[in-house]
């Protein structure tokens, strides 16, 4: 194993950084990149996407993990505040072709909820014999603000999650502003380990389509979501929702989900590379769009995140399935 450390000289003459509050090193043969905070109290945020860091990015909590190659850039923070200039890193190669797919940790939805002290919390709860999870939801916002365990701050659907969901021992993995490669990094850091759930129920993918990521790549990121929760868990059933319909009228954007969720059909089908990515697939649109295409507000609140009536629909759907598997 080769490993190249970015010495504070080296660092000053290739990025012109300041890296005294850190050191980054390249572990070429993983093509791994690690940083080492100079105290552990210290927080690191990084990006992959070439841009500078900013309040909104992920804290560093694990080594980097770039296959294809990429760019690493990370600076130190106080609170909010950037306490130093940004280091740069760049692992050989020619970068992801999927950005879905690659895992990383964010910070999007600050305002909401700190993302670190609920993955924290979420390990906590993942320890045998600490909660009964039979269900798992994956998410994003929409399934973070549900309902359930860990509890959010905020909660839109607390009648509908008790109704339909909570008779199911559920426990709510859904994060504020999550994309599929934050719900892979959560994935690959402990998550589920600790559980032996009966079923997953995974809905994600809309944050990818809001300019990150088009159908193809979100679909796929989507469909790696579900094969990853295969390898950690065989044992137990994935209900996949299609992404929800969003926009109070039909536009591209609207369009874009209807396209993934066209692709994420296709790939339920596709078993080139290992089981089929579900065992049931929900797609709700119709449930929740009216005849002449529209969206209500009474039924999705700002036409992305559903109101409780909107959940109403959903907890429904997924009680349906969850006891057609006699769960």
């Amino acid at each position: 194993m080769r490993v190249l450390r970015l010495s504070s000289l080296f660092a000053a003459v290739l990025v012109s950084s300041l890296v005294s509050a850190f050191e980054l090193s390249l572990d070429l043969a993983k093509r791994t990149v690690t940083i080492v905070p100079e105290k552990p109290t210290d927080v690191i945020r990084y990006t992959l996407n070439g841009k500078d860091p900013d309040f909104s990015a992920g804290v560093y909590l694990a080594p980097i993990e770039l296959p294809e190659g990429g760019t690493v850039k990370a600076a130190a923070f106080e609170g909010n505040k950037l306490s130093g200039k940004v280091a740069t890193q760049i692992v050989p190669g020619a970068g992801p072709k999927n950005t879905a797919l690659v895992p990383l940790t964010q910070n999007r939805d600050w305002r909401s909820y700190d993302w670190v002290v609920r993955h924290n919390e979420i390990l906590a709860l993942n320890r045998p014999g600490a909660i009964r999870a039979d269900v798992v939801f994956i998410g994003d916002s929409i399934t973070h603000f549900w309902s359930g365990e860990p509890k959010a701050k905020r909660v839109a659907g607390k009648d509908s999650w008790e109704k339909w969901i909570a008779p199911h021992h559920p426990i709510n993995l859904g994060y504020g502003w999550d994309r599929t490669e934050n719900v892979l990094w959560r994935l690959r850091h402990g998550e589920v380990a600790g559980l032996k759930p009966k079923a997953f129920v995974v809905l994600i993918g809309t944050n990818n389509l809001s300019g990150f990521n088009p159908p193809a790549e979100t679909a796929e990121g989507v469909a790696e979501v579900c094969r990853e929760l295969r390898r950690q868990a065989p044992q137990a059933k994935i209900l996949l929702l299609a992404i929800l319909p969003r926009q109070a009228k039909l536009d591209a954007t609207r369009q874009r989900v209807t396209d993934t969720n066209i692709l994420l059909k296709a790939h339920l089908l596709l078993k080139s590379q290992g089981p089929q990515i579900a065992d049931a697939y929900l797609d709700l649109t119709d449930k929740l769009v009216e005849a002449d295409g529209s969206i209500l507000k009474e039924t999705m609140g700002d036409y992305l995140h559903p109101t409780d009536k909107g959940y109403q629909v959903m907890g429904a759907a997924i009680d349906a399935q969850l006891k057609a598997w006699s769960l």
